[in-house]
């Protein structure tokens, strides 16, 4: 008797935490599709041996830093592209924008994983997403560009976390 109430809640909780798998993925389904642009990135920098945080640095894209923000567009066909902000070109009343990537993406869990048509792949967690926000992650290891005061030749656990909000 104990076995068969053991294996019964067992079953129970199994079908439960599928339902909510499958629940948060149709959800994020539905939210992501449309236009976000990036509004700000957190960057950190961790010993790749100890991982300790060595650099945790915070750009807002606004001010000085407005034209660092980009686009990504998600369709509802699984498409998906990443373009730079519409430039004005002097003399034409014609703004021109530049699509940097195209890719299709698919909900795996809480996780965005995005495919370039040509070639490659990489795996976002979803940090949160709303109708209005959306706050992504991706984590590498490789050489740090740029002044970060660090040893330029070491290589480095790197995470940066964007930040999106719904045009």
């Amino acid at each position: 008797m104990k076995k068969t109430y053991l294996l019964l809640c067992l079953a129970i909780l199994a079908v439960a935490s599928c339902k909510k798998d499958d629940s948060t993925k149709i959800e994020y389904t539905k939210l992501i599709v449309g236009s976000w642009k990036s509004t700000g990135k957190n960057t950190k920098v961790y010993d790749l041996n100890t991982d300790e945080l060595l650099k945790d640095s915070t750009i807002n894209f606004t001010g000085k830093n407005a034209g660092s923000s980009w686009f990504e567009i998600y369709n509802t066909d699984g498409s998906s592209y990443v373009t730079t902000l519409p430039i004005a070109q002097q003399g034409t009343l014609v703004a021109r924008a530049d699509t940097t990537s195209f890719l299709t993406y698919a909900i795996l869990g809480n996780n965005l994983l995005l495919k370039q048509t040509n070639g490659g792949s990489t795996t976002k967690p979803i940090l949160a997403l709303s109708n209005t926000t959306m706050d992504l992650q991706s984590t590498s290891s490789g050489v740090l560009t740029g002044n970060w005061g660090l040893d330029a030749n070491a290589t480095y656990k790197i995470t940066v976390s964007t930040h999106y909000t719904r045009q």
